[in-house]
């Protein structure tokens, strides 16, 4: 298909490298500051702009991968008549772009995505459409860059983004506390390298709930306050400790 994509950070670099790759044309790139437009449309050999007035017209499917808060900006800027419009976001609702278009869909990608990365994992691509000829125009589009492909509401949509967060956003910023922890004491982090691996390695094989360890789980309280008392000076790394470690013994005591 003959695809614009407007946006031109992460999610728009790996949507356009991708529908490239996988024989779609981009016929433009639009972005507020037309430098990055630019740069991701010469990699796509393509055109950028920054001025939404400018939009090439004869497109097959008009991408918007931006940010949610730009999102109610361009409904009420832009104005695409009957051509197919999509939005890439996780918690943004499919009628939050029905002023653009009358075909509007979602091809949201369950996945981190970043720009610099172009050893693409795998990405679930999950669809909403506002009317089933909608669906037929994206979902090709959908298989030919992913082979896991679900069609789910707003609601799910969202609840999938909030899954997402606690699964990555979250695992994330607790491996970062820690390892600002440990150059605070003059430790090695790296040695935290081989646990780290070991815990994701083993969510392959089995579920999570089956494989937790640690003090909380068997609610060692010495050992946990020993660790409290490690954190007396760490006002949100102690409040996180206290968090987790109740939701720990809770959830397995149920």
């Amino acid at each position: 298909m003959d695809i614009v994509i407007i946006g031109a950070g992460n999610v728009a670099h790996c949507f356009g490298h991708l529908l490239k790759l996988h024989g779609h044309q981009i016929l433009q790139v639009i972005s507020r500051k037309k430098e990055n437009a630019v740069e991701l449309a010469e990699s796509l050999h393509s055109t950028g702009t920054n001025d939404l007035l400018d939009i090439n017209m004869e497109a097959d499917l008009y991408l918007m991968a931006v940010s949610d808060a730009a999102i109610p900006e361009l409904n009420d800027e832009l104005r695409l008549g009957k051509r197919f419009v999509v939005h890439t976001a996780g918690a943004v609702p499919l009628d939050a772009i029905k002023k653009i278009s009358l075909n509007t869909g979602v091809i949201y990608p369950l996945q981190s995505l970043r720009k610099e990365v172009r050893n693409y994992p795998a990405i679930p691509l999950l669809l909403e459409a506002a009317s089933d000829e909608v669906m037929r125009r994206i979902k090709p589009v959908a298989q030919s860059i992913s082979p896991d492909i679900q069609e789910v509401s707003s609601h799910q949509r969202l609840q999938l983004h909030l899954a997402a967060v606690l699964c990555n956003n979250f695992t994330n910023h607790l491996i970062a506390r820690a390892k600002r922890y440990c150059e605070k004491e003059g430790l090695d982090f790296s040695l935290l390298q081989p646990i780290i691996k070991e815990t994701f390695d083993r969510l392959e094989k089995f579920p999570p709930e089956s494989v937790q360890t640690g003090p909380a789980v068997r609610k060692d309280e010495a050992t946990m306050s020993r660790h409290r008392a490690l954190l007396e000076n760490e006002e949100y790394l102690k409040l996180i400790y206290q968090v987790m470690s109740d939701s720990i013994y809770d959830f397995h005591r149920s």
